[in-house]
């Protein structure tokens, strides 16, 4: 009985542990909102452009700031760490890969 239990038990904790690990959560926020290095290089990152939506997002215990940048009718989106620096650029399409990536996990 004890050896049923224990087995059941290391079927269940593998998710629960892995689940744990790969929280997520976003913010919406106004460009006012940000802290100054992550606007100044939003700002400099869409010259010519405009701004979209952009999300404070938190990954695997990793905070960065989104912002959608549209220009031209093409739409970009840049990933900016809390210190201002420019982390991965993306394209819309790149941007609805990985969420779909994201989705299947």
């Amino acid at each position: 009985m004890k050896t049923r239990l224990f087995l059941a038990g290391l079927l269940v904790l593998p998710p629960v542990a892995w689940s744990a690990g790969t929280t997520k959560s976003e913010t919406h926020l106004t460009m006012d909102q940000l802290p100054a290095a992550v606007k100044a290089t939003i700002e400099k990152e869409s010259k010519g452009a405009t701004v979209g939506e952009i999300e404070k997002e938190t990954e695997g215990g990793k905070t960065f700031y989104e912002a959608e940048i549209v220009k031209n009718g093409r739409h970009s989106f840049v990933h900016v760490s809390t210190r201002g620096k420019v982390l991965k650029r993306e394209s819309a399409q790149q941007e609805r890969k990985a969420e779909g990536a994201e989705k299947e996990e």
